[in-house]
């Protein structure tokens, strides 16, 4: 019998892309933050409607509302701040620079990202577990021709998880809207995919 692993590791570029937006508020009660945050969602699913198509998914990923304490002790209100998060998805990566320009461009706004991924259903998945079963195969081979033999009956499979790279991340930004001059120019080269498989496989060996 003999028990060998396959490895294999493939590249890809990104089907998605994903930012977070959040704006920042702050006003001297918790009321004027929520209307203030709530104007803001308005602003950002009204850009978001109008980019759908280049759009995988969007959600709400975070909101906070919270008093701002000063005074000797910090027991003294002084005020309230509050963000929202929005988390959006892109598919279209040449749609990719004008949506950041346009949420930056909020006031308060800030933009992090983006990260690149694949879709779960991308097809390298299944073709690097094949490349690694191949390679898996080719050892077992190799092996029992060492020992002038040939492999017999497969025995078993294990399939380990496989892994992909971390995701890049661009530096996180934020832009003002009242700062002067012409639209940033943006140029975002989406990163490359590692995927990557292990699989052990046990065959039996045959007399050659």
């Amino acid at each position: 019998m003999v028990t060998v692993r396959g490895e294999a590791e493939l590249v890809s570029a990104p089907d998605l892309a994903t930012i977070s937006a959040t704006v920042h508020r702050t006003g001297p009660d918790a009321d004027r933050v929520r209307r203030e945050l709530a104007e803001a969602s308005a602003l950002i699913r009204a850009i978001v409607a109008e980019r759908r198509s280049s759009l995988e998914r969007h959600s709400t990923s975070g909101l906070h509302v919270g008093p701002v304490f000063s005074g000797r002790g910090g027991q003294r209100i002084s005020g309230y701040r509050g963000r929202l998060s929005t988390e959006l998805v892109v598919a279209d990566f040449a749609a990719l620079a004008d949506l950041i320009a346009a949420v930056s461009a909020l006031d308060g706004a800030q933009v992090d990202g983006p990260w690149w991924s694949l879709r779960p259903a991308n097809a390298i998945y299944r073709q690097v577990r094949i490349a690694a079963i191949e390679e898996a195969k080719r050892r077992a081979a190799d092996y029992a021709a060492a020992f002038d033999a040939t492999l017999g009956e497969l025995v078993e499979v294990s399939d380990l998880d496989g892994s992909i790279g971390a995701p890049r991340m661009m530096k996180a930004f934020a832009m003002d809207s009242a700062r002067g001059g012409g639209e940033p120019e943006l140029d975002l080269e989406p990163a490359e995919q590692r995927v990557g498989a292990q699989v052990t496989v046990r065959f039996q060996l045959a007399d050659d």
